[in-house]
């Protein structure tokens, strides 16, 4: 499973002055959600919260049953909430003791949340690597098929 780089992702054409891209925010949420549905319970952008140009919210429920409000802005990840559509009193803005808990990644958040996404995610990656190896050993066993019907023909 390739680990998918989300800011550079889904950018818009529209771009207000030389230098800036508009990220749509929505379509970051809905690869994001694609991308890690697998490795929690539940994962859904909130509608209850205010996403806007500018950031997102999810709510992640993990395997072990926790529920988070997650933000997702250009700045990274972070946990607003220990409930679904909930920011808390003291998440509200990020404040510089807090930079420390923003996480460039999906993969990196999910990793300090729950301790079984690794386990999940390892598990996948293993799934994967055994079925290239199947089909591996399929495409040799034909591949030595054809040479044995070569060498019939001859």
């Amino acid at each position: 499973m390739s680990k998918t780089s989300y800011t550079n992702a889904t950018t818009t054409s529209e771009v207000p002055n030389d230098d800036d891209e508009i990220i749509n925010w929505e379509e970051e949420a809905i690869a994001i959600i694609k991308d890690v549905s697998p490795h929690v319970a539940s994962i859904d952008i909130s509608r209850q919260l205010p996403n806007n140009e500018s950031k997102v919210y999810l709510n992640v429920r993990t395997i072990e049953g926790q529920d988070f409000s997650v933000q997702v802005s250009s700045i990274g990840f972070r946990v607003v909430g220990n409930a679904f559509d909930t920011i808390d009193a003291d998440k509200e803005e990020i404040n510089e003791d807090e930079e420390e808990m923003v996480y460039e990644t999906p993969y990196a958040l999910l990793d300090k949340i729950s301790p079984r996404y690794v386990e999940s995610f390892g598990n996948q990656l293993c799934k994967q690597l055994l079925s290239v190896q199947q089909m591996r050993t399929q495409f040799n066993e034909e591949d030595e098929e054809g040479v044995e019907d070569e060498d019939d023909c001859n």
